[in-house]
């Protein structure tokens, strides 16, 4: 009975209540729905009394008092999920009543995702920054490692959003004016600061691509023909690009909006043998760099360890 549009308009209501907000396709691939009916239970929602944000995408307006009570109503933090999930996984046996409870608590949180936290300290960094957004409070990220500057130092950020797998959080980066994802793995710890936030006018979620790449609007789009190997591991690493993969005889072609070449050329140049380009050119071009750079390296370290090499054997004679 779970695909009534009682229970997927709860769903649905469920997803728009956060701080994200959600494309047209994102919302298709999550209910298999689509444009056309998608629109029609949005406009219910409205009818309803709800007020949503539809310039960039759909959530429901914040500081609204019907919408904030819907919220509150519904709403666990991941802390409260995850107490109640642990509660059910200790009741002994199967029954109705643990079955039931346990998929309505999937119907609306991803519990998988929930228990990976819970076995690190991940998920009292994703509290804090829980609170935060509930308060409306800056927090300081200790010690975070960043990727793109090559530094460890604290970071001072409004954190406004969670992505789907908790894995990391949209913030708005104080430092360098620009919303950023910040990897949850990569904070040391979390401090939530006094301070409220300064520039909630300016937080905004980029688009992000299946590899979790994101810019202010999609680079470009990507066409691969894959073998059933790299296809099991496309969907298996990064689930959201099911919905852009069509089967053919002997191959899955998928197209992909993509940030940047730097994601999807990761995935590619790990799968050489299982993956053929077909467009663009610019990308084609790029994975031959990439491969070309390597080889050069590796050149240069066979010199090297070659005149290694000559000079011991010189000494030992």
């Amino acid at each position: 009975m779970e695909d009534t549009r009682t229970i997927r308009m709860l769903r649905l209501l469920m997803m728009l209540s956060g701080s994200k907000l959600y494309l047209m396709r994102e919302l298709q691939s999550r209910f298999g729905m689509s444009a056309r009916n998608l629109s029609r239970d949005l406009a219910l929602i409205e009818n309803a009394g709800f007020l949503l944000e539809r310039a960039n995408g759909y959530r429901l307006q914040s500081g609204i008092k019907a919408n904030r009570n819907l919220k509150n109503l519904l709403h666990f933090s991941e802390e409260e999920i995850s107490i109640l999930y642990q509660t059910l996984s200790h009741i002994e046996g199967d029954s109705p009543v643990k079955e039931r409870l346990v998929r309505k608590m999937n119907a609306f949180y991803d519990l998988k995702a929930l228990e990976q936290l819970r076995q690190s300290d991940d998920l009292t960094k994703v509290q804090l920054i829980r609170n935060s957004i509930d308060q409306g409070k800056q927090v300081r990220l200790i010690k975070y490692r960043s990727s793109n500057s090559n530094r460890i130092e604290d970071r001072t950020v409004e954190a406004f959003g969670f992505l789907p797998d908790y894995r990391a959080v949209w913030c708005y980066d104080v430092k360098s004016d620009s919303c950023k994802q910040f990897k949850i793995a990569r904070m040391q710890s979390v401090e939530l600061s006094p301070s409220a936030w300064r520039y909630e006018d300016k937080h905004r979620e980029p688009f992000t691509d299946v590899f979790r790449v994101s810019a202010m609007k999609p680079f470009t789009t990507v066409e691969l023909l894959l073998t059933l190997k790299a296809y099991n591991l496309l969907i298996e690493e990064y689930p959201l690009s099911v919905s852009c993969i069509k089967s053919e005889t002997e191959a899955y072609r998928v197209k992909l909006p993509v940030a940047n070449y730097n994601g999807i050329g990761r995935f590619v140049l790990g799968l050489m043998e299982e993956v053929e380009i077909i467009k663009p050119v610019g990308f084609k071009k790029h994975i031959h760099k990439k491969i070309e750079n390597f080889l050069k390296q590796g050149q240069i370290l066979a010199v090297g360890w070659g005149n290694f090499v000559g000079e011991g054997a010189g000494g030992g004679g």
